[in-house]
């Protein structure tokens, strides 16, 4: 019988591994099936593959098919369920085509906003990336990219295994899907999450590599330009009132972007002196009422 791994496993969307020794784990056979010798797998093997297998900690969780490449798939949805906060994520190295192996130390933290990703790069081959969220919606160019992937290991933190830790828990909602419901005096409209996605986006206030809107952005794409007040709400029934004054461009911010989970994130940035300071906050925007 195989050792239990340290990691309770849950069924996932990927080809599982049988149990064996660590030395057949890490070999893949490079000859044909009339029986041609196996190579050991490391970061200096030129090997060419359709499938990533991935690794939690040394264990092998399962391999990705080519077919499953076409679908974008998050690592972090592949990976049992208790490895899948990327704030506990230490290390990814990256093993492949390249003579060396690619290491990520603590990618949701070098990287906050973005998110692991295996896909189909060039030929088809897989690639690793870390995207944008609205960059993976769009199937974009990721911040990072590594091509000719073959295995990606993680190794976990072992200090920070439970509760709230930096970055999501898995595949979060579709970005096409979302529907802002924008409430004015003459009449209800909607804004969708493919006509969010094409407006253009500006860096976060203090933070460049984060980009997103301004609330009047969205007001803008539905044809609203006349307001004295807005109250914005989000999925859980809070509620923020901003009055015209406090929309001010030369002195606020009203800045939502793509979170994570794909939902849209509210947050207003004042100018002070030589700086922004981030105040109201909300997390999942779902409704803009105009007055």
């Amino acid at each position: 019988m195989c050792p239990s791994p340290r990691l309770s496993f849950v069924l996932l969307p990927v080809i599982l591994l049988g149990c064996g020794t660590k030395k057949q784990r890490d070999e893949v056979a490079v000859g044909s099936a009339s029986g041609a010798p196996a190579m050991t797998a490391d970061a200096s093997t030129a090997v060419t593959t359709d499938t990533v297998e991935i690794f939690v900690d040394a264990v092998s969780v399962g391999k990705v098919t080519r077919a499953q490449l076409d679908g974008w798939p998050r690592v972090d949805t592949l990976v049992p369920v208790e490895a899948r906060r990327l704030g506990t994520w230490m290390n990814v190295k990256l093993i492949g085509r390249a003579p060396t192996a690619t290491d990520l130390a603590k990618p949701s933290a070098s990287h906050p906003d973005k998110v692991p990703v295996l896909f189909p790069g060039e030929g088809g081959a897989p690639s690793f990336g870390m995207f944008d969220p609205v960059e993976l919606a769009k199937k974009g160019q990721p911040a990072v990219r590594e091509d000719g992937v073959r295995e990606v290991r993680i190794s976990l933190s072992t200090s920070e295994r439970g509760g709230d830790h930096q970055g999501g828990a898995g595949e979060g909602a579709d970005p096409m899907k979302i529907i802002v419901k924008i409430k004015t005096p003459s009449g209800d409209k909607e804004l969708t999450g493919e006509k969010i996605l094409s407006l253009p986006r500006e860096p976060q206030p203090g933070n460049e590599e984060t980009k997103g809107w301004r609330v009047t952005q969205f007001l803008d794409a539905v044809g609203v330009t006349k307001y004295q007040s807005l109250v914005l709400i989000d999925a859980g029934g809070t509620t923020l009132p901003l009055d015209k004054k406090e929309l001010d461009p030369a002195t606020a911010n009203p800045f939502i972007k793509l979170n994570k989970q794909g939902h849209l994130r509210f947050r207003m940035f004042t100018k002070q002196r030589d700086g922004w300071q981030p105040g109201a906050d909300l997390r999942q925007l779902v409704t803009i009422q105009v007055k």
